[in-house]
């Protein structure tokens, strides 16, 4: 799914485990808050676009940008390494995959893949690891998942 807009970003767990970092956003480039950060080379990139397993999760683009609240949407980059985007690392509920990429209460603790900028799933051959699937989600967020996302995140399954 193409993300149009930015996304409502759910955290889970403590707010203290949701560390701010920046990442710089080359131009040409459009990056909505609420979506996966995920950087290629150094730079940000769309994960709407294509991603790769060589590609890096660091968390969720928060609309901070070079340190001030975004002013307009999607976030666009003006030049190599002159936006910095603000990210939120820790856990955060996004959606899950479906078919082959369905996660169950199974694959709890296990790693789980980038899909797009705002799903992941079970499979990851060509696709980046978003992190660690920390819980399915229930009440308010049944139909949504978990995941402790950074590419470190990694348990080493695959």
């Amino acid at each position: 799914m193409a993300t149009t807009k930015d996304v409502k970003i759910i955290q889970y767990g403590t707010a203290t485990g949701h560390q701010p970092t920046y990442q710089p956003l080359t131009s040409a480039v459009s990056l909505y808050a609420g979506t996966v950060a995920v950087s290629r080379s150094g730079y940000l990139i769309n994960p709407d676009t294509s991603v790769t397993s060589a590609d890096y999760v660091w968390g969720i683009v928060n609309g901070i940008v070079d340190a001030n609240p975004a002013v307009s949407s999607p976030i666009v980059g003006a030049a190599a390494n002159v936006t910095n985007v603000g990210i939120s690392t820790g856990t955060f509920y996004l959606t899950p995959g479906t078919a082959g990429d369905a996660l169950t209460q199974a694959d709890v603790g296990k790693t789980v893949y980038l899909i797009d900028a705002v799903t992941v799933g079970k499979t990851g051959a060509s696709r980046p690891v978003a992190g660690v699937l920390a819980s399915i989600g229930v009440a308010q967020y049944t139909g949504l998942v978990a995941v402790t996302l950074g590419s470190n995140q990694s348990t080493g399954a695959i």
